[in-house]
């Protein structure tokens, strides 16, 4: 088996209740983007159960950052969960575990068997272009705002997700 990443995504968020359905959507648009929808139900539980763990040990008043990371590994999907938390380390056992991160904190991980023996290389991969912002960037050199409007909705739909 190789264990060469193949391909790897990520997602950074506040250790705060919305970071949970943040979570669940990553996962499926990843999921979808690499035609993996067979395994959508497992990997969303096991993101979401990690991120939850990192929302459920942070302080409100002080949130950690936590980042979700999808890698497809030799025959396997790989879920990763950054955080700065300072936690001892639980017994490690062969597909999950926790290691100390690399700038502090921790990262927990648990690997899942990619559905019917196929290998990371096998997996569809969509065709990624250059990344360009789908928004004119001014001239002048002023920043890009975003819609008040549009931001409102989308943090009042996220907050009732979260209840």
């Amino acid at each position: 088996m190789s264990t060469r990443t193949t391909q790897v995504d990520d997602l950074r968020l506040v250790a705060q209740p919305s970071a949970v359905p943040c979570t669940e959507l990553f996962v499926r648009l990843i999921l979808t983007d690499w035609s993996l929808m067979p395994m959508l139900d497992q990997v969303t539980n096991a993101a979401v159960r990690l991120v939850g763990d990192v929302v459920d040990q942070s302080s409100p008043s002080a949130p950690a950052f936590v980042t979700v990371r999808l890698q497809l590994r030799g025959d396997r999907l790989v879920i990763e969960v950054d955080d700065d938390l300072v936690a001892p380390d639980p017994p490690r056992d062969e597909r999950i575990g926790v290691r100390p991160g690399e700038r502090g904190g921790r990262t927990t991980w648990c690997e899942l068997a990619l559905p019917g023996g196929i290998s990371a290389g096998q997996v569809r991969l969509p065709r990624r272009g250059d990344r360009r912002t789908l928004v004119d960037e001014p001239v002048s050199g002023e920043p890009v705002t975003a819609d008040p409007q549009v931001l409102e909705r989308l943090l009042n739909r996220l907050s009732t997700w979260s209840e």
